[in-house]
C-alpha cells in the first residue's frame, strides 16, 4: 500500500460544567468545529470502517479516523453524544487498571494539577523546585543533558515546561520517586484523592454501551506505564495479557485494536500485540508517517490540527 498520510486524530479530555477545563481539553463547541473542518479537508471515516479499508488495501490517502484514549468519563460525556449525532463510530482504547480498586494514579495527579493550581505553570513551579532541593547537582546535570537531546521535539504542541517535566518524570525520577513526590505535594495541599476518583472514567457499563453503538475498544495495556518500552517482554505480556482479557470477558468480543501508551513501544511489544490477535494499532504521533506495520500507524494530536484550524 503506498500510502504516506491516512492516520488517526488523537483525544483525550473534554470540558464543560461538570468537568474541569484542563491542559489541551476540548469543549463541545470545539470538538463540533473540529468534525466539521476535519469532514471538510479530510475523508473521515468510522473505526470499523478504517480496519476494513486498511485489511483490503483501499484506504486512500486522506482517509482518517477518529480515537479516544484512557476510557475518560468526559469523553462518554461531551464527545460521544456528538459523534452519535454525526453518525460516526471511532476507537476507544483502553487501559484496564481504571476499573480496579487500585488504579494507575496518571489521570488522578492530571487532575491534582487541574484542580489545585490557577494554571499547569504554578503546577510545574512546585514540582520543579522541589525536585531540585532534593539534589540540586543532580537537577543541574540532568537539565543540560535535557536541552542536550531537544527532549520531545518531535512533539510541537508541548511547552518547554512540558518536555522538561516529562524528562524529569520518566528519564530522571523512578517511579516510586516520582509517586512520593506526587503524594507528598498532594498532602499539602489536601487534596481528596477518592473524590477526585469519582468522575474520571467511564463505567463498565459504559464501555459495553460504546461497544453495542458500534465503536470498538481496544487495548492501551493494563496500567499504562508511560514508558513500557523499558518493561521486560514477560512484564509487557502481563500488561497486554491483562487487559485483553478484561475487554473479551466484558464485551465478549476479542479486541482486534489498540494504541501505545505515550507512543512507546519495541519489537517485544509488537510481538506480543501480534499474538493476542490485534490487527491494527496506533502510535501517538506523526513522527514516523510511513506504515511500518499495521500496529504502527501514525496518528496527529488534536492540538496540532487546532493549529491548522487557525491558519
Amino acid at each position: 500500500m503506498n500510502n504516506q498520510v491516512t492516520h488517526s486524530i488523537m483525544f483525550h479530555h473534554f470540558h464543560d460544567e461538570i468537568h474541569l477545563p484542563a491542559q489541551g481539553s476540548l469543549s463541545s463547541y470545539d470538538f463540533i468545529k473540529m468534525v466539521d473542518w476535519l469532514s471538510k479537508n479530510y475523508s473521515l471515516i468510522g473505526a470499523n470502517d478504517y480496519i476494513l479499508k486498511y485489511e483490503n488495501k483501499t484506504l486512500k490517502e486522506k482517509d482518517i479516523c477518529l480515537s479516544f484514549d484512557d476510557a475518560l468519563k468526559c469523553q462518554y460525556d461531551i464527545a460521544i453524544p456528538i459523534l452519535k449525532d454525526y453518525g460516526i463510530d471511532a476507537f476507544f482504547f483502553v487501559y484496564s487498571a481504571v476499573f480496579s480498586d487500585e488504579p494507575d494514579p496518571l489521570e488522578i495527579y492530571r487532575y491534582f494539577r487541574t484542580s489545585m493550581f490557577e494554571n499547569i505553570d504554578a503546577f510545574y513551579d512546585l514540582f520543579f523546585k522541589k525536585v531540585l532541593n532534593k539534589n540540586k547537582s543532580s537537577y543541574d546535570a540532568h537539565n543540560i543533558i535535557f536541552n542536550e537531546l531537544d527532549y520531545l521535539k518531535e512533539l510541537p504542541y508541548h511547552s518547554d515546561n512540558d518536555r522538561w517535566f516529562r524528562y524529569i518524570r520518566d528519564q530522571y525520577l523512578s517511579s516510586s520517586d516520582y509517586d512520593i513526590f506526587m503524594a507528598e505535594m498532594m498532602a499539602e495541599m489536601n487534596f481528596d484523592v477518592e473524590a477526585a476518583k469519582k468522575n474520571l472514567w467511564m463505567t463498565e457499563e459504559e464501555l459495553k454501551t460504546l461497544s453495542s453503538d458500534g465503536h470498538l475498544i481496544g487495548l492501551h495495556s493494563y496500567s499504562h506505564p508511560t514508558q513500557i518500552n523499558k518493561l521486560s517482554k514477560s512484564q509487557q505480556l502481563l500488561e497486554y495479557t491483562r487487559n485483553y482479557e478484561h475487554l473479551k470477558s466484558l464485551l465478549k468480543k476479542e479486541p482486534i485494536s489498540m494504541s501505545h501508551p505515550c507512543g512507546l513501544y519495541n519489537q517485544d511489544t509488537l510481538e506480543i500485540l501480534k499474538s493476542l490477535g490485534i490487527k491494527i494499532g496506533f502510535c501517538s504521533s506523526m513522527k514516523n508517517i510511513e506504515f511500518k506495520s499495521s500496529l504502527e500507524i501514525p496518528r496527529e494530536n488534536h492540538a496540532n490540527i487546532l493549529k491548522k484550524m487557525q491558519l
